[in-house]
């Protein structure tokens, strides 16, 4: 009797310890979204991938001087041959959804567990260029913004630079398909740790009262980068998201600059703007400083 009554509490506490995954696409999204997940965001990722699986992007990217050719490490311009690699949606346990229209002192970078429902949720930084604040106002796929690029990506391999480890982000839309040749990268970073929040901003002798922004990578604490680009690296999907924006980085369209006005309790007005393209002037990621 007492070795039934062991075997029993064993599986009570294993069936405790294991979650069971949704059974149905309508269960595991309810159960996504029951963990803060903005409900907009999950329908359009999903539906993304059922239109473009198995589907076969070119990527446009570059290949550098003195490195081996396969090498994804950034270097200048005056170092880079242009040229193009063909990546594909596939199937992926994990994916990420990041929230723009929130603002950077709370978590808004979701990393979704497809099989379990499970959702990690964390901080995460935005370029300097879509804002030197708390919120993420300006969007652009434009050289040398500073900003970030809103859209879907797949998340390709990693490289070691002065950030530690990074995850090479393919952009697969008009409005961020030029995230390789501008080094739009996920990283870790001392300035997307929250303890930056507490810091006194020189400028005004008051807390910072959010993250510390970057020249247009999303950049999370470093101990945050070591659990998600492991799971997302090799075709994991990564969307950047602002809501009221969605719409526009869905047109088959070249994307300047968008401007959103500061998110109120109504919805914002937006504008879209066709902007140019820059010329390259030689600078990456790898060199790239919060601004105070």
């Amino acid at each position: 009797m007492r070795a039934a009554l062991l075997i029993m509490g064993l599986i009570s506490i294993a069936s405790q310890c294991h979650a069971i995954a949704p059974e149905t696409p309508v269960a595991l999204r309810e159960l996504i979204l029951t963990q803060g997940v903005p409900a907009d965001a999950y329908d359009r990722m999903i539906r993304y991938t059922q239109n473009n699986q198995n589907r076969e992007f070119v990527a446009n990217t570059y290949t550098c001087k003195d490195q081996p050719i396969d090498s994804i490490k950034p270097c200048y311009a005056g170092e880079r041959t242009p040229s193009t690699q063909k990546i594909s949606l596939k199937n992926h346990r994990y994916v990420a959804i990041i929230d723009f229209t929130k603002p950077s002192s709370v978590k808004r970078f979701y990393l979704i567990d497809m099989e379990q429902g499970e959702v990690q949720s964390y901080h995460v930084s935005h370029g300097i260029g879509t804002g030197n604040s708390d919120i993420a106002s300006k969007f652009s796929n434009t050289q040398d913004s500073k900003q970030t690029s809103l859209g879907f990506y797949i998340a390709g391999t990693t490289y070691v630079g002065k950030y530690g480890t990074s995850l090479r982000m393919y952009g697969l839309e008009p409005s961020n398909d030029a995230a390789f040749t501008r080094d739009i990268v996920m990283h870790g970073a001392w300035y997307a740790k929250t303890s930056f929040m507490d810091k006194i901003n020189p400028k005004t002798d008051k807390k910072f009262d959010r993250l510390g922004v970057s020249w247009g990578c999303p950049a999370v604490d470093p101990n945050v980068a070591k659990k998600v680009i492991p799971l997302l690296l090799n075709g994991g999907l990564i969307y950047h998201y602002q809501a009221d924006l969605a719409d526009q980085t869905d047109q088959n369209s070249e994307i300047g600059i968008i401007t959103a006005t500061r998110p109120t309790k109504k919805p914002s007005h937006l504008n879209a703007i066709q902007g140019p393209v820059l010329n390259n002037t030689g600078k990456s990621s790898e060199s790239e400083q919060t601004e105070l």
